[in-house]
């Protein structure tokens, strides 16, 4: 509704069809994380924001800070403190930074809805946990994660611009030009304000020191909406061919290259391999790929976005019904699980895969210690541990322990090892 109220009919479709092309997107919606609620929230409180601006609604600014209180509840402060630096860099280069705009946020208002909303979760955690889970929350999970590297995940400069082109495939590869269209037609002020949030979030997480595909996904609608405009001026601009065959000759690389990966990289992975052949549902891709080139030839654009779009969202529905289940099953929470049912005396030792307890629907005490793992054992000689390969040496010095089970996590480094005490 945003993009048709401000671009018209043709730009809200082709918007449309950039998400749910996107596997990235589809993907993260349907994660059973915070994330997609922090998308909703931000993008909805970023449009709210905009339509306040045009319309001078009360309305549309109290949503706005109802929508940020709900993502601060979400997912924490950078649900608020990025579209406030964002909002603020907007207003500061369009000149309405001044006393009458500031006066028009109704900010106390603000700060009330926004605190009513998320405080009480807070403060019912910090008081649950002694402060543990809040000091958790926001020094590591928010601070640190910014300012150090954390589990690995670090990368150079310019991978958040990489992680949205690559996660808004198969039109992501328009990236590019639809920020230059957005940036030479900035008379038009949706775009430039969809263009600021954009590259907000990439440059801002560019130099996060802990860096992940999801962290710049709140990005995605707004690419998508610069792309839709680039995609409905397309036959009416003059637009070098030369260019979208570059971009498109990149993409068909990619296209070809998909379901060989994921045949050798499930190939690779000594826990997966046998479902190497989810490959075959990646096919759709490669053909749209020669289609699109069938009608670029033809000089038929429309038929030519038309092409990739379709694949990959056929691929994105064979994906999610027929490949992801079968790989996803393939996991050690999902293998050991019926090990673990109806076991009284189940702990882990300092680390273990969270889905345990999702999966299994009850909590399981943490074992910090070598002592204690040692003190726990004595009292429970029946007990099952799970923890990870890294802490063999010191599971098997507390106790006269073996292991019953052990298995990769899928895509993932760590190994996931249940013990099992011997009297």
């Amino acid at each position: 509704m945003f993009c048709r109220k401000y671009l018209g009919e043709k730009a809200s479709w082709l918007t449309a069809m950039v998400l749910l092309s996107s596997l990235h997107f589809n993907f993260q919606m349907r994660m059973s994380v915070p994330d997609p609620y922090l998308i909703f929230f931000m993008t909805a409180g970023f449009m709210c924001f905009y339509a306040f601006l045009v319309e001078k609604r009360k309305f549309w600014i109290l949503l706005m800070y109802l929508c940020f209180g709900l993502g601060l509840l979400t997912k924490g402060p950078i649900a608020v403190a990025l579209p406030g630096l964002i909002m603020l860099l907007f207003l500061i280069w369009t000149k309405r930074f001044h006393w009458a705009m500031i006066r028009s946020f109704q900010i106390p208002a603000g700060i009330i809805i926004v605190l009513l909303i998320s405080l009480p979760w807070y403060w019912l955690n910090y008081k649950a946990s002694n402060g543990l889970w809040t000091e958790g929350f926001f020094f590591k999970h928010n601070l640190q994660r910014f300012s150090d590297t954390m589990e690995g995940h670090g990368g150079f400069f310019l991978l958040p611009l990489i992680m949205v082109i690559a996660g808004l495939l198969p039109l992501g590869v328009f990236c590019i030009q639809a920020m230059f269209l957005a940036w030479k037609q900035r008379a038009n002020e949706v775009l430039l304000y969809c263009l600021s949030i954009v590259l907000g979030i990439i440059i801002f997480f560019s130099f996060s020191q802990t860096k992940l595909p999801n962290y710049t996904a709140p990005a995605y609608p707004f690419i998508a909406i610069l792309l839709g405009f680039l995609l409905s001026e397309l036959e009416g601009m003059n637009l070098s061919l030369k260019k979208v065959k570059w971009a498109f000759g990149f993409y068909t690389i990619i296209a070809f290259a998909l379901p060989a990966a994921v045949y050798f990289g499930l190939k690779a992975d000594r826990n997966v391999q046998d479902a190497a052949g989810v490959w075959i549902w990646f096919i759709p891709i490669p053909v749209g790929a020669l289609i699109g080139w069938y009608f670029i030839r033809k000089n038929e654009l429309s038929k030519f976005i038309l092409s990739m779009a379709l694949s990959f969202i056929l691929s994105n529905f064979l994906f999610f019904a027929k490949a992801y289940p079968g790989v996803y099953g393939i996991n050690p929470v999902a293998g050991s699980l019926e090990l673990l049912k109806n076991k009284p005396d189940l702990v882990y030792y300092k680390m273990m895969n969270s889905a345990y307890i999702f999966n299994m629907q009850r909590l399981v005490p943490a074992i910090q210690s070598q002592d204690s793992l040692s003190v726990y054992l004595k009292k429970h000689p029946d007990a099952l541990v799970i923890s990870r390969k890294q802490f063999e040496e010191e599971i098997q010095s507390a106790g006269n322990l073996v292991p019953v089970f052990e298995q990769k996590d899928t895509f993932e480094n760590p190994i996931t090892v249940i013990y099992k005490s011997v009297r």
